[in-house]
């Protein structure tokens, strides 16, 4: 009788087994939709320049704005967020508090545009070092990344884009 019982209950096991198992899909062609950073890179700084500029995209392929509110590059003593705006016939800098990325696209920080302000460099950036960039959005969100340290030259190069077969 003890014999039957155990049986019973282990063909009841594994058949809740495979029943769970079947529930659980192999699929692992969704890919999780979160924000993403490309092509960051920080300019060195020039000598006797008080500040450098550092450029990137960020891209939201989410269905939500996120909002940037503040951002950080390690060794780097402040960072604010500009943009560049043209006023009575002038193109000027002033700082900002908040940069709307809308769902499902993304904006480009970039010379003559929106682009972070680095000032009190801890010690020298070195051309080709990567430094770890936060980004901080109005919903307590963070996105971290790294930038890449380029020369002036640099920067107005395109950047170099590796092509991948697709299959």
């Amino acid at each position: 009788m003890l014999l039957k019982t155990l049986s019973l209950a282990a063909a009841l096991l594994f058949a809740g087994l495979s029943q769970a198992h079947e529930g659980h899909s192999h699929d692992h062609s969704h890919v999780q939709k979160e924000l993403m950073v490309t092509e960051a890179q920080i300019r060195t700084f020039l000598p006797a320049a008080k500040s450098t500029a550092a450029y990137f995209t960020i891209h939201n392929p989410t269905d939500k704005l996120v909002s940037l509110k503040k951002a950080t590059i390690r060794g780097i003593g402040r960072v604010e967020i500009h943009e560049h705006v043209h006023k009575n016939g002038m193109m000027r800098m002033q700082q900002v508090d908040l940069v709307e990325i809308p769902a499902n696209q993304q904006v480009v920080f970039q010379p003559g545009g929106f682009h972070l302000m680095a000032f009190e460099p801890e010690n020298t950036l070195k051309v080709g070092e990567k430094r770890k960039l936060t980004l901080y959005f109005d919903n307590g969100d963070r996105l971290y990344s790294f930038v890449e340290v380029v020369s002036l030259k640099d920067t107005f190069e395109k950047p170099k884009h590796s092509h991948h077969n697709h299959h």
